[in-house]
């Protein structure tokens, strides 16, 4: 797939070029424009946002059912709008204050979409765990409910149309309205050291919520596919690749990606808003995913992408390496080429301890500006280089 055959995110809607990087504002808007009308749906803001704590009761939800929390606090956040009012609860982790003392300013904070299997890594390096119930915040189908939907409802008009991955995205904003609120003085954690992070169709969401609340400061989306990080124009199916320098196999040929027909099914589609069921081929979408990682883009914010080499056929790994290449484009025009980084472990469908090993000390070098011990030349590239072809 040639790069000439992806829309240009250097044009804008009118024919314009974007030669100097104080227009990037603008074409940011146009597209975060096109990507609610296109793709996603609307984006919500402008509610009020309270919270209460307790220190018992909290569950998390995930694909394996409803579990208790031990040792978490359980946050309800409240959002109101135009008199209505929807609530969710969700477990929030903290670090044990005897192993790692708070810092100044209170400890750092991960924002999940979900409960991460390697979240003990994170807490035991002093970083508050907050794992989002995101299925309470939306419903993972096309009946569209949960919070968001008892606040906006889904309608047949294009302007209330908000699909799941944007409702998802507008919990994990929520959540860090309300530690900005207060719940940061509380608990003794920074609401401006935030990092938003999910896996699969969370990591999905998880590359949007970055795109449209830029309070966050590090995004790290995980094995997103499509819909995701993986281009809709980039295939990798009956390609072989050599993995053996990251301990895989030598000759792995990638079976089937996930198409664009998936996403339109009846099982996938809830996750967009109408218009996108209209796209017949990847070539009608106005868009192409590294846009949207370049939506992150900013000056006092980074973006860590992961992906799996083995295993994830249908996520299309080379084709998330490829978003990235793309996007770092556009990071390295604004001259934040540092901003932007990969990490393709071995095998996984998760964000591993071995992701949160890099990403981890990258933000405290990049966000946090302390001395830690990052290669960044090694972030940078990954497997697939050099095996575009």
């Amino acid at each position: 797939m040639s790069e000439h055959s992806y829309p240009d995110i250097f044009t804008f809607q009118n024919g314009d070029r974007l030669t100097d990087p104080k227009g990037w504002a603008a074409r940011a808007d146009e597209l975060r424009g096109l990507y609610q009308s296109e793709m996603y749906g609307y984006w919500r803001e402008g509610e009020q946002v309270s919270y209460s704590i307790a220190d018992e009761g909290a569950v998390m939800i995930s694909f394996f059912g409803t579990m208790p929390a031990e040792g978490a606090k359980n946050l309800t956040v409240t959002v109101s709008k135009d008199g209505r009012s929807a609530s969710w609860s969700l477990p929030v982790f903290l670090p044990d204050p005897e192993k790692v003392p708070a810092p100044e300013g209170g400890y750092p904070c991960i924002i999940a979409m979900h409960p991460l299997p390697s979240m003990q890594y994170a807490l035991d390096r002093g970083y508050a765990v907050f794992a989002n119930n995101s299925s309470l915040v939306a419903s993972d189908d096309t009946k569209h409910e949960g919070a968001f939907y008892e606040l906006y409802p889904y309608g047949e008009d294009a302007a209330s149309q908000t699909g799941v991955l944007m409702a998802w995205a507008w919990g994990l904003s929520k959540i860090l309205d309300a530690v900005i609120g207060g719940v940061g003085r509380e608990l003794n954690v920074n609401p401006n050291l935030s990092v938003v992070t999910g896996v699969s169709r969370y990591g999905k969401a998880t590359a949007v919520a970055g795109a449209y609340d830029r309070r966050f400061r590090m995004v790290a989306p995980s094995c997103s596919g499509a819909g995701g990080l993986a281009l809709y124009r980039f295939f990798s199916e009956g390609k072989c690749y050599d993995f053996s320098p990251i301990g895989g196999s030598s000759e792995y040929t990638y079976q089937q990606n996930e198409p664009l027909s998936c996403l339109q099914s009846d099982a996938e589609r809830g996750w967009f808003n109408d218009r996108f069921l209209s796209f017949k081929t990847p070539e009608e979408i106005p868009l192409e995913q590294h846009e949207l990682a370049a939506l992150s883009a900013g000056s006092d914010r980074c973006y860590f992408i992961i992906a799996s080499a083995q295993s994830e056929d249908w996520v299309n790994a080379p084709s998330m390496w490829e978003c990235y290449r793309l996007a770092d484009r556009l990071y390295g025009f604004l001259g934040r080429g540092d901003r932007v980084v990969i990490h393709v472990h071995k095998e996984g469908h998760a964000v591993l301890e071995e992701d949160l090993a890099l990403m981890l000390p990258y933000f405290e070098k990049v966000i946090c500006g302390k001395d830690a011990d990052v290669d960044l030349a090694a972030l940078k590239t990954s497997v697939f280089a050099g095996q575009e072809k």
